[in-house]
């Protein structure tokens, strides 16, 4: 028990162990959670088939999936992890863009469906000949 006590000083002691320990935590999560978001949005080579705004609608609603997965991990594990350890509050900003810059980073099917929008956008089809 004294072990017990001496451990979770010693990591509250030192901020950036309970940051390290914080990262592993919602990398292993992201790890977790990221391919079954993107596994939601297959797109299974039909994105020819289908019209713009069939195609506009999936990222919309991927983007909003990701958003709340964001605000879920950001309530339910960074917040109370960071009220536990007693963290200042620019871990919460570092952490939740970190959090967000890798899930979407993480989503292949929405950066493939972003770039096909993109690359078939009005204004570019005039600029690329």
């Amino acid at each position: 028990m004294i072990m017990n006590n001496y451990i979770l000083y010693i990591i509250m002691k030192f901020n950036f162990i309970s940051v390290f320990f914080l990262a592993i935590l919602s990398a292993t999560l992201l790890l977790v959670f990221a391919p079954m978001v993107d596994h939601l949005f297959y797109i299974d080579h039909k994105l020819d088939e289908s019209t713009d705004l069939e195609i506009f609608m999936t990222i919309l609603i991927h983007i909003i999936l990701l958003g709340i997965l964001i605000y879920i991990f950001h309530y339910y594990i960074v917040k109370k992890y960071i009220k536990y350890f007693k963290l200042n509050e620019t871990y919460i900003k570092v952490i939740d863009l970190i959090l967000g810059l890798t899930l979407v980073g993480l989503q292949r099917n929405l950066v493939f469906k972003l770039r096909y929008m993109s690359n078939r956008h009005p204004i570019r089809d005039e600029l690329i000949i």
